[in-house]
Parts: C-alpha cells; sequence; structure tokens
C-alpha cells in the first residue's frame, strides 16, 4: 500500500509541472500551416510567392535535399523541383 501512495504522489506532482500551453494544444488540424489555401500556386516558381509569415514559419525544399525530420504542424514544407517549381504544398 506504501508503494500505491508513493507512486500516486509522483504522478501528482508530474501532473502539477505539466506546461499549460502543452495541456491545451490537442491535436493540431490537418491544414495549421495553410497549405490547402496555396494549392494554385503549385506548377510555379517559388520565387513568384512570399511565404513568409510571422505567425507561420516555413521552408523551400529542393530535390535531394535533407530536411530534419522534426514534425511542426504549422510548419510549411514547400517542395520544388530542379527548375525552382513548385511540386508540393504540406504541413509539417
Amino acid at each position: 500500500m506504501k508503494h500505491l501512495s508513493i507512486i500516486f504522489l509522483a504522478l501528482l506532482a508530474l501532473a502539477a509541472c505539466q506546461d499549460e500551453d502543452a495541456a491545451s494544444f490537442g491535436t493540431p488540424t490537418k491544414d495549421a500551416c495553410g497549405a490547402q489555401a496555396l494549392s494554385n500556386v503549385l506548377g510555379t516558381p517559388h520565387t513568384d510567392h512570399d511565404f513568409s509569415s510571422p505567425q507561420r514559419p516555413h521552408r523551400i525544399i529542393p530535390p535531394n535535399s535533407a530536411v530534419t525530420m522534426d514534425h511542426r504542424p504549422d510548419r510549411l514544407n514547400v517542395d520544388v523541383d530542379d527548375a525552382g517549381e513548385i511540386t508540393r504544398l504540406w504541413c509539417g
């Protein structure tokens, strides 16, 4: 019984330490970065568009580029081909 009390107190302490933003984070929307709204730019040169926004990070990804695997639902990823034309827009 003593072990259960210790475990309960430890879990209670961990719950108290939880970040308030993390508790309200929830499940992100599928299109948190706004990629669907930009679908009309597919096939155009990426240099013709300004993807920068203070509220939304972005990255331009040329062919065969190494990218980090950290998942950021609010980040817009812009895949481009060898000619610099946009081939894919996705969040992550």
